[in-house]
């Protein structure tokens, strides 16, 4: 997908469908935060020491449904890099056609829940593949 260098792949399940079988509207979130968790683990090399983070704002638009055992790939890419968040895009795709975008915040918070800033080593990695996307 143009502009996207990263997705995730998978396999709807049957748990994720509702009684016509397309994917109940709340799971769309849950494949957002899988492909944000691998995006950082496995493109931006984070591994396991992705920073505590909660969604501040989602915004998400249908464009078709999603169905029972349709393998899906979730285009994710950083948009903003600010002092405590960071917002993404996600692109979800079936057999190359767009069916679902969404646009997170998400904020760095610390143990207590308070907005904190991101560590200098995440936004370091997050900067550097923007550059590399946009070069």
């Amino acid at each position: 997908m143009e502009g996207f260098r990263y997705h995730y792949d998978l396999e709807v399940r049957w748990s994720e469908v509702d009684a016509q079988r397309i994917v109940f509207n709340a799971n769309y979130l849950m494949y957002l935060d899988l492909a944000y968790q691998e995006f950082f683990r496995s493109e931006l090399r984070l591994y396991d020491d992705v920073p505590t983070t909660v969604i501040a704002t989602s915004t998400q638009t249908f464009l078709k449904p999603a169905r029972w055992r349709d393998k899906l790939s979730i285009w994710v890419r950083p948009k903003r890099i600010g002092n405590t968040s960071v917002t993404l895009e996600f692109l979800m795709t079936r057999e190359g056609e767009s069916i679902f975008r969404a646009e997170t915040v998400y904020v760095h918070v610390d143990e207590n829940g308070r907005p904190e800033p991101i560590p200098a080593f995440w936004r370091e990695r997050l900067r550097a593949y923007q550059e590399e996307a946009l070069a």
